[in-house]
């Protein structure tokens, strides 16, 4: 089963995540719709997430391209 990390973007990242910054890496599990609306509601940003492409041994992990899952409001 593939796994993902979540992260909390700028809304460039609807069209490009390449050019896009991001603001805060949400980890694994895929976070709660209200707590994302509270933290960032109303600050043009967007939901992503990328697929886990490998894990390093001091905890790091390497993830593929970024997508686009939805606006965060």
């Amino acid at each position: 089963m593939q796994e993902f990390e979540f992260f909390v973007m700028d809304g460039r990242a609807r069209f490009d995540t390449s050019r896009a910054a991001v603001f805060e890496a949400l980890g694994r599990k895929p976070p709660k719709q209200w707590k994302l609306s509270r933290d960032w509601g109303g600050m043009d940003a967007v939901l992503v997430r990328a697929p886990v492409t490998a894990e390093g041994e001091n905890g790091t992990t390497s993830c593929g391209d970024f997508e686009y899952l939805c606006d965060i409001e």
